[in-house]
C-alpha cells in the first residue's frame, strides 16, 4: 500500500513490517523523512560484583556410631566394664555432635577424640578379660589333668576309731 507524500496512517509509519518502538523512543529515520532529536535520558546500571564465602564444616557423627555399636556388643558379650565405657562414650559422642552443630570445631574434635579412646579403651579391656577367663580355665584343666597322671604316696598311718585299727593312708600329689 503506498501512501502519498507527507500522508501516513494513523499510528505511525510501518517499515517493512517492524512494529514502532515503544512510548519515548523517536522511530528509525528512513529516507525523505526529518530526524527528530529525542531529550530521553537512558540510565544503565550493572550489578557489583559480591563475594560469597562458604564455611564447610563437616558434620561427622563424632564416633557416635561406633559408640552403639560397641555397647550392644559388650552387653551381648557380658563384659560390664566395657560397656559402662561405651555408654560413657555414646554420652561424649552426643556433646561432640551438640558442639559441631553449635560451630565449636575444636571443642567437637577434642571430645571425639574422648569418645574414640572410651571404645579402644573398652575394646582392650574386653580382649584382657577374656585372656584372663581363657587363661583360668586352661590353668583348670592343666591342673586336673595333671592330678589324674599323678601318684600316689605313703603319708602315714591312720587310725579308724569306729573299728579300732590302724592302716596305711594314701593321698595323691598333683605336680
Amino acid at each position: 500500500m503506498s501512501y502519498p507524500q507527507g500522508e501516513y496512517p494513523k499510528g505511525g509509519y510501518q517499515q517493512g513490517g517492524y512494529q514502532p518502538g515503544p512510548p519515548g523512543y523517536s522511530a528509525a529515520p528512513y529516507y525523505g523523512a526529518a530526524q527528530q532529536q529525542s531529550t530521553t535520558t537512558v540510565v544503565v546500571g550493572q550489578p557489583t560484583a559480591s563475594h560469597t564465602t562458604t564455611v564447610y564444616r563437616s558434620s561427622g557423627d563424632h564416633f557416635l556410631t561406633l559408640s552403639v555399636v560397641m555397647t550392644c556388643i559388650c552387653v551381648f558379650c557380658g563384659g560390664l566394664l566395657p560397656a559402662v565405657l561405651t555408654v560413657a562414650a555414646i554420652f561424649v559422642a552426643l556433646s561432640a555432635k551438640d558442639d559441631d552443630l553449635r560451630g565449636d570445631e575444636e571443642c567437637a574434635r577434642r571430645k571425639g577424640r574422648i569418645a574414640l579412646v572410651l571404645n579402644i579403651l573398652s575394646v582392650v579391656l574386653t580382649i584382657v578379660f577374656y585372656a584372663i577367663v581363657i587363661g583360668v580355665v586352661v590353668k583348670a584343666v592343666a591342673n586336673a589333668n595333671n592330678c589324674s597322671l599323678g601318684y600316689f604316696s605313703q603319708s602315714s598311718f591312720c587310725y579308724n576309731y569306729g573299728y579300732g585299727y590302724y592302716y596305711t593312708c594314701y593321698s595323691s600329689v598333683c605336680i
